[in-house]
């Protein structure tokens, strides 16, 4: 059983586009102002553009944290909970998938008129608690067969494979990449 509860999803943008970070932080503004984020208290906006390879600008929840990440370069927006969830693990991936899908689709109809264009066939899946999910080949494999269930029942006539390992020292994450015409952001 996989207790884990800190963890985040991040959808890739399009390697096409430019994404200036700073350029979205009326965004995140906005979605404080207008209480887009159902079921979050959204708090503050933090840029930390500046930062190579780091969060880019975040909005702070206290739920959760969405973020412009910029980490591998490889640019995305980011949500990581930090909140609890009950349920089990496919009912907690369920809700952070679910929620990260959600502002995938606020960001892409952003009212300062910046056309964000997201894979639409991949996301990566990070941990955020190493006591619970330390990188390791076990917890690899753990978390690799949990998904194919997972994804099983969300997709079921789905093909995906599940690659990119983090490194040692780092969070355990991985990337999935379906192989056929599965688009996550509009499903």
């Amino acid at each position: 059983m996989i207790e884990l509860q800190k963890f985040g999803i991040k959808l890739f943008f399009k390697p096409n586009g430019s994404y200036p970070s700073k350029d979205f932080i009326p965004v995140f503004h906005n979605w404080i102002q207008t209480n887009s984020v159902p079921e979050h208290m959204l708090i503050d906006v933090i840029d930390y553009s500046h930062i190579p390879d780091g969060p880019g600008i975040m909005l702070i929840a206290h739920e959760g944290h969405f973020s412009l990440d910029k980490e591998n370069n490889m640019p995305g927006l980011l949500y990581l909970r930090k909140a609890k969830i009950d349920g089990d693990f496919q009912k907690r991936f369920e809700s952070v998938f679910t929620k990260s899908l959600q502002a995938a689709k606020l960001l892409i109809k952003n009212e300062i008129g910046s056309e964000v264009d997201f894979q639409s066939d991949s996301f990566r899946f990070i941990a955020n608690d190493r006591l619970l999910a330390e990188n390791n080949e076990e917890n690899q494999e753990l978390f690799s067969n949990t998904f194919n269930e997972i994804l099983t029942n969300m997709y079921p006539n789905g093909k995906w494979v599940i690659e990119d390992y983090s490194q040692s020292g780092e969070r355990l994450a991985f990337t999935i990449n379906f192989q056929d015409n599965t688009n996550i952001i509009f499903n």
